[in-house]
């Protein structure tokens, strides 16, 4: 079985070299996005793991994208967003490994509350199976 570490480092080593990653300005992290950052990262987390023979893990591939100021108000890049979501869509719509297979259940893009930034929420879930 894996921990949300081994899930969450399978989940990164799919986003390095990637044309997402490429496409990012920032960085892509295993832990929290960088304080104050004001760049295009991403963020992988483990939500939940479901131990037993079939394994299932659920993950969030977070990418933030900075908002545009327009006439002195945040305003989402929906340009941008829209780009973004879609190279995530094709990264994460189905990948493996050499003992798992991911998929995208779903992608949302969210307002950050408190920062001028929206954020792609990708939702996955990854599957190994256990002998």
């Amino acid at each position: 079985m894996k921990s949300d570490c081994e899930i969450r480092n399978d989940i990164y080593n799919h986003i390095i070299g990637s044309e997402l990653q490429l496409a990012v300005s920032g960085v892509v992290r295993k832990t929290k996005r960088p304080r104050n950052s004001q760049k295009e990262d991403i963020v992988v987390s483990v939500l939940a793991n479901m131990n037993g023979q079939k394994q299932v893990a659920t993950a969030n591939v977070n990418i933030y994208v900075p908002d545009l100021i327009i006439n002195d108000q945040a305003e989402e890049d929906t340009i941008r967003t829209a780009e973004l979501c879609k190279l995530a869509e094709s990264l994460f719509e189905v990948f493996r490994g050499d003992d798992f297979r991911a998929s995208l259940l779903e992608q949302r893009v969210y307002e950050v509350d408190g920062a001028d930034v929206h954020v792609i929420n990708n939702k996955i879930e990854y599957k190994q199976i256990n002998e």
